[in-house]
């Protein structure tokens, strides 16, 4: 029989992080963004470079498509994050609220969450009580909504700040080749290191997240080659070989 003091440090142990969902779903989300910043950036300057135009046309149209990524993406995840962080907040004031008003049918709630795991009622009790001795609080957070901390894990300033990071991240890999590809190989080249990069994040991620790495290879890379195939026939209706940028800055 398992004693009070296993039951006790199971609950209490972190999980290691190769083993930490949370972990890994952080780093997917992120691998995520870098495929967005591939995409989103080798829609754009396929098409482009497509229509025949130059190197310093290409370049600052795919810095504005990052540019405009960048703060939409950035923007819908510091939302995001905020909305997680504002439910949180109020499900711990709730939580909290709850203790004072009532600590011992909290307690008696605890104590069943751990009798419904197997627990018989006396030690599921024990544990319930110990558990709560230190911090009531997160010990019911844990127990009823596995939550190990009193505040959301990512703040949402740097939510929005890797996810811009990640997205400049991917969508550099396209802008840089095209920009500096010999036009006469450009869209094929661009195209090219485009899918080989989507595999190699769509790999990543699908590990971090523990999903099937071929699904995930396919799914990623037809959205994206179907994005650039589609920029690049409209692309192919264009004539831009005329049009230039004067990057010639004078202060």
């Amino acid at each position: 029989m398992r004693t009070v003091a296993q039951t006790r440090d199971d609950a209490r142990r972190p999980a290691e992080p190769d083993d930490d969902p949370a972990v890994g779903q952080e780093r997917r989300a992120r691998l995520i963004d870098v495929n967005d910043g591939l995409i989103a950036s080798a829609g754009m300057v396929e098409g482009v470079a497509q229509a025949h135009a130059s190197s310093s046309v290409i370049l600052v149209t795919g810095i504005a498509t990052v540019l405009v990524g960048v703060a939409a993406v950035a923007g819908i995840r510091y939302a995001e994050a905020s909305d997680e962080r504002d439910a949180h907040e109020a499900l711990v004031a709730a939580e909290r609220r709850r203790i004072t008003v009532d600590p011992e049918a909290e307690l008696a709630e605890l104590a069943s969450i751990y009798e419904a795991k197997g627990l018989d009622a006396a030690l599921a009790r024990q544990v319930a009580e110990q558990l709560s001795a230190d911090d009531p609080l997160a010990a019911q957070l844990d127990a009823e909504y596995r939550l190990d901390e009193l505040g959301p894990s990512v703040p949402p300033l740097r939510a929005a700040a890797l996810t811009a990071g990640a997205f400049v991240g991917g969508a550099a890999v396209p802008l840089v080749v095209a920009a500096l590809a010999p036009a006469s190989v450009r869209v094929a080249l661009t195209l090219v290191t485009v899918v080989v990069a989507l595999v190699v994040s769509a790999t990543l991620a699908a590990r971090s997240g523990h999903v099937p790495v071929p699904r995930a290879i396919v799914r990623t890379v037809s959205i994206g080659l179907a994005t650039m195939l589609i920029t690049i026939a409209a692309g192919s209706l264009l004539d831009l070989s005329s049009a230039e940028v004067d990057l010639d800055l004078d202060l």
